[in-house]
């Protein structure tokens, strides 16, 4: 069974429910008496930033478990968490978007530019001022979509998961039959979740075949690169494995859950199927047996690490880059798709290094592993 990171999750609930008591005990009156030497103001510089970047998430009914996108209404509103957005910032760990520049590039993100994260860090210790109350937006709640658009076939959970009051965090595999009745293509497959305060993150797959898809909240949908998509046999059936987890306002409630699967169909793969290649490290994996064109890579990163990197070693000792992250918490799990696919011959080694904290530093190979497990798998073609 595949594992599904919780701890920056479990980290916010925290931080959220310790909040909650501090203002419950006392009051919002310390923002009144804290200087405002901000130039940027909610309403007119910061809404628009956290709107486009942290409120597919951050948002009334959203997957967070607080939302950011009103000034100062509750713990349930930006100003309350200024501190924290300021500590996150800092420390690089929101967005949730941890590729580095230095590797090679990736599709899809929202990370922020120099500006941005200056004008949230300046507003959030300078008194996290609201601007002209006649520029208040609008009351903005979660909005259900299909990021990549309508797709072709939905296929909804036959039936509802309830998730029991005394549970406040769980895994669950599904199975959904798509009941075609002939081979299709997939370019992409997404997941529409049914009560996404409670939908963490997800991963569709073949019943015992490829992986289709990693879903986590807030990422757009990305199609497999033209000319390659995965194989959809005839009577296809859909393993769906969610991570459920309820935020604090919600513990003690009983939730239902039905999640929806969206298909979207490619006109044909042209011989250019997508596999997979697994390697287990840190160190050296197996010698890719084939030519490989590397489309996508999916680390698994369940641990706090600070940077990690895959890179292919060529059978002439040259070292092709892969992927290049770097944050200091776990990662969720996500599937990087390459911007350029990298061409691989035949025999490459594939090499995965990270640098893990000090209480671990001594550790090496086998001892390393077993202690710091990790999973990459790369997606290509032939």
């Amino acid at each position: 069974m595949r594992r599904f990171i919780s701890r920056p999750f479990v980290f916010l609930a925290a931080m959220a429910l310790a909040l909650a008591l501090i203002l419950v005990q006392g009051g919002f009156q310390t923002q009144a008496h804290k200087a405002v030497t901000s130039p940027y103001t909610y309403n007119s510089d910061i809404f628009p930033i956290l709107r486009e970047h942290c409120g597919r998430c951050h948002v009334e009914g959203g997957p967070a478990p607080m939302s950011l996108l009103s000034w100062n209404e509750g713990p349930n509103s930006a100003t309350p968490w200024a501190e924290s957005i300021r500590q996150l910032l800092v420390g690089e760990q929101m967005p949730p978007w941890y590729v580095d520049s230095r590797g090679p590039a990736v599709k899809g993100g929202f990370g922020l530019s120099p500006a941005q994260s200056d004008k949230l860090l300046t507003w959030a210790t300078g008194g996290t001022p609201e601007g002209d109350p006649g520029k208040k937006p609008n009351r903005v709640t979660y909005q259900s979509r299909w990021t990549g658009g309508a797709p072709d076939l939905q296929l909804p959970m036959e039936s509802d998961y309830t998730m029991a009051a005394g549970e406040t965090d769980a895994t669950r595999e599904f199975v959904i039959p798509t009941r075609l009745g002939e081979e299709r293509w997939l370019r992409a497959v997404d997941l529409l979740p049914g009560t996404p305060a409670i939908v963490r993150n997800a991963s569709i797959s073949l019943e015992n075949g490829a992986d289709l898809a990693v879903w986590v909240p807030g990422d757009n949908l990305v199609s497999a690169p033209a000319g390659t998509a995965f194989r959809l046999p005839a009577g296809s059936r859909l393993r769906v494995q969610i991570h459920y987890r309820k935020q604090w306002q919600d513990e003690g409630k009983v939730i239902k859950d039905r999640s929806t699967v969206g298909l979207y169909f490619a006109p044909s793969s042209s011989g250019r199927a997508i596999e997979s290649f697994t390697i287990d490290g840190p160190g050296f994996g197996s010698a890719l047996p084939v030519k490989a064109r590397v489309v996508a890579v999916r680390p698994s990163l369940d641990r706090v690490y600070g940077e990690f990197m895959v890179q292919a070693v060529t059978p002439g000792g040259g070292k092709v880059p892969l992927l290049r992250l770097r944050t200091p918490r776990p990662e969720w799990r996500r599937r990087y798709w390459l911007a350029q696919p990298v061409e691989i011959p035949a025999g490459s080694r594939i090499e995965v290094s990270m640098t893990v904290p000090s209480a671990y530093i001594e550790l090496t190979g086998a001892q390393l592993m077993k202690t710091y497990p990790l999973q990459v798998a790369l997606d290509f073609v032939r």
